[in-house]
């Protein structure tokens, strides 16, 4: 929680998850979200951010009024009786993604701007709209990415980055998706022949022409 010494309004509630996105991305999201008057955005180390109140609206005129002012060394110092709000954002790189500590003073505006930091990175690889989606690929017909012209594609034995490398495929040879193992597709040649392929080097390849297939294509590719 903020330093009470910036007399500060108290902590209300916290939240605690793991988001797909990285932390340069978080922060941004953090920044354009609720970082906008009357709050503003401020950086308060080298893995969390905070928006801050800095403005009210007084509740019998209407008019906004500073909670904040600077001395001539730019020290600041909160008007007495104002205790703004504020929402503070902490990050940790973690192996599965990053762990991201939302906290939430009382106050209106605060609740709301942090639910909003929550909702929308918690939602992750579940929300279709976001870059970092599940790109999970249907059993049936795949085919490689486009590529350099005759450039191989070795299979993977296993799936991981680690396995041997074995048949070579190419963007016409024909495969079947299998399953999904992590980042890897387990396929399966005309030949008999299964191994691995990393699954952003993949596309769903239906066998009919038709606006469904386009569909369905277009919804996992």
């Amino acid at each position: 929680m903020p330093a009470m010494s910036e007399r500060l309004a108290r902590s209300r509630q916290s939240w605690r998850f793991l988001s797909a996105a990285p932390p340069r991305e978080i922060f941004a999201i953090v920044e354009q979200m609720i970082g906008t008057p009357p709050f503003r955005y401020e950086v308060t180390g080298a893995d969390s951010a905070r928006a801050v109140e800095f403005e009210r609206k007084h509740f019998l005129f209407g008019n906004w009024r500073a909670l904040e002012k600077l001395d001539g060394n730019g020290a600041r110092h909160w008007k007495p009786r104002a205790r703004p709000r504020w929402v503070t954002v902490r990050t940790v790189s973690a192996d599965t993604g990053t762990i991201v500590e939302v906290e939430a003073s009382k106050g209106l505006g605060a609740l709301p701007r942090g639910l909003q930091v929550v909702y929308l990175l918690s939602r992750g690889n579940r929300d279709r709209r976001t870059i970092y989606r599940d790109r999970t690929t249907p059993p049936g017909p795949v085919t490689l990415v486009a590529s350099w012209a005759g450039t191989p594609y070795l299979l993977f034995e296993g799936a991981e980055f680690s396995a041997a490398r074995g048949e070579k495929v190419y963007t016409a040879t024909p495969l079947i998706a299998l399953s999904n193992h992590g980042p890897f597709v387990k396929v399966r040649l005309r030949t008999g022949v299964e191994g691995y392929v990393e699954r952003d080097q993949l596309v769903p390849a239906p066998a009919e022409a038709t606006r469904a297939a386009q569909v369905r294509t277009a919804v996992h590719g």
